[in-house]
């Protein structure tokens, strides 16, 4: 976690790190977690795996009642 105030003092930095690991970065204001922020192709990644799990579980829903 970094402060939002750091982050936004060097967020060029930030970014490219961001960037470079694909892990997202926790911004706290006032000492509590505010704000994510997402490298936007790992982020929609993530999006599309939570989707497709989601229609699996539907599926198995389904599935499990038919039964």
């Amino acid at each position: 976690m970094q402060t939002f105030t750091d982050f936004k003092r060097n967020a060029k930095d930030y970014v490219e790190r961001i960037e470079a690991t694909k892990s997202p970065l926790v911004l706290t204001v006032n000492g509590k977690a505010e704000v994510v922020v997402h490298e936007a192709q790992a982020f929609q990644q993530m999006i599309d795996e939570l989707q497709r799990l989601e229609k699996e579980l539907q599926k198995l829903k389904l599935e499990a009642l038919r039964s």
